[in-house]
């Protein structure tokens, strides 16, 4: 077996369906809301509502390893970009790329809830709990339809999916929407347009 140093590097985009840049991973994330907001009165179907939910959570949480890939690994300079974000943290001191990436996801999570849920719901999602950065408060579950429930801007809520923190209520869409607004906000805090 060859050692994984001496593997080739794959181009960003050769195992993602032509997906290539952080950039990319955030318009991905906004034509997934789209979607799911679209699709909140015509889904009839429990499990659909749930996959795209999971699929917004998996979108949103791992922005943060296409950014670390192409930014934070690459030169200095985008350390120092990312300095006035997390002031106690100096990333250039870490040689570990794995721990620089743990780090950076650990303090976007402390700094932005939305996105800390969404890790949660991400990692949870994979690995069926979230066991190394426990949530035991946090809770993701289904709302079926009520008869007497007026119906929403798209026509009458047929299924949908509501996060819980401890005693707050998420709505799924609002989660979502939170977490385009934090990455909007770090990437204007770093000096990025996405």
């Amino acid at each position: 077996m060859t050692p994984r140093q001496d593997l080739p590097s794959i181009p960003h985009g050769e195992q993602s369906f032509g997906i290539r840049s952080w950039r990319d991973m955030f318009l991905k994330l906004c034509f997934e809301l789209d979607e799911f907001v679209e699709t909140r009165s015509s889904d009839r179907n429990m499990a659909v509502r749930s996959y795209r939910a999971i699929n917004l959570a998996w979108t949103a949480w791992h922005i943060h390893d296409w950014y670390f890939e192409e930014r934070m690994d690459a030169e200095d300079r985008y350390l120092s970009a990312v300095a006035p974000v997390f002031p106690e943290i100096d990333f250039s001191t870490m040689r570990s790329q794995r721990r620089r990436r743990t780090k950076f996801g650990d303090e976007l999570a402390k700094r932005f809830e939305a996105l800390s849920i969404c890790r949660t719901l991400a990692t949870a999602g994979k690995h069926a709990k979230s066991e190394s950065r426990p949530r035991p408060e946090l809770y993701a579950h289904d709302v079926r339809p009520i008869p007497w429930m007026a119906n929403g801007t798209n026509g009458p809520i047929c299924w949908d999916v509501r996060i819980l923190v401890g005693a707050q209520p998420w709505d799924a869409r609002d989660l979502f929407l939170q977490s385009i607004a934090d990455w909007r906000q770090f990437f204007t805090l770093v000096g990025e347009t996405p």
